[in-house]
């Protein structure tokens, strides 16, 4: 059967040279936000995405910055990826449902871009700190999926912290069915016996109030001071900025 006049041609010829402005289709994807590089890899072959009206299922195709794409019927706006670092106030809350909820923390960050910005991890309203954001769906899970991001948290606890329960956090317990612990951890000096520092790697706030339920302590309040080499200097409660290219490479090249 010959094929109908009016179904779209798959395009499977190499495209123009190379120049540079022009980006392999699965990233131009990835960069938009719609999937990851891989998943963009998959949708191609099903015939998903078209270019300039034509069904591409080449992997390695280059676009330019004329051209037009579609994915699933829907025109991409290209918007290159964004990265911004919060300090998180007390009252908002970070969730994978954020646009959502009542007071989400996108509200803070909705001047920085026209993208999408989903929060990497969760964050209850009662904690405070260091927050990244980013449309980089690459990034964004990879750092969400890694247990080696170095963070900083100061705690501030209900009671005094007693030498046997410092040596059970860095033990460990288990939480939520996994063995979770706290690297290192010391008084604060110049505070009170109930607050403290604590190191920890890639530990949310949430994990980190039922480790120390675990071993009799409760949490009033959480700050995360550092994320992955991320700092809350020069960045007061409540007020976001852009990551630079060497912290953005930085974050890239975390285990």
């Amino acid at each position: 059967m010959k094929p109908s006049k009016d179904a779209p041609k798959i395009n499977k010829a190499p495209n123009k040279a190379k120049s540079a402005d022009r980006v392999r289709l699965n990233k131009y994807l990835s960069n938009a936000g719609i999937c990851s590089r891989r998943e963009a890899d998959e949708n191609i072959k099903m015939g998903l995405v078209q270019v300039n009206g034509k069904v591409v299922t080449e992997m390695g195709y280059q676009v330019g910055p004329t051209d037009e794409v579609k994915f699933d019927g829907s025109r991409i706006q290209k918007i290159p990826p964004v990265y911004i670092l919060l300090n998180k106030p007390k009252g908002f809350v970070a969730t994978a449902h954020g646009n959502v909820t009542k007071k989400s923390v996108q509200e803070l960050v909705r001047t920085a871009s026209k993208a999408i910005l989903p929060p990497i991890g969760d964050m209850g309203r009662p904690m405070t700190g260091l927050l990244l954001f980013t449309n980089d769906v690459e990034l964004h899970k990879k750092l969400s999926q890694s247990t080696s991001i170095s963070m900083v948290y100061q705690v501030t606890l209900e009671q005094s912290v007693t030498h046997e329960m410092i040596e059970q956090l860095k033990n460990g317990q288990m939480v939520f069915e996994k063995h979770v612990k706290i690297n290192s951890i010391s008084h604060l000096e110049g505070k009170s016996k109930n607050e403290i520092g604590i190191e920890v790697h890639s530990l949310s706030p949430g994990v980190l109030i039922k480790l120390f339920e675990a071993v009799g302590l409760k949490v009033i309040h959480l700050d995360r001071v550092t994320f992955g080499g991320l700092t809350k200097k020069d960045l007061p409660r409540g007020i976001w900025r852009k990551l630079s290219s060497k912290e953005v490479g930085f974050l890239k090249m975390l285990p």
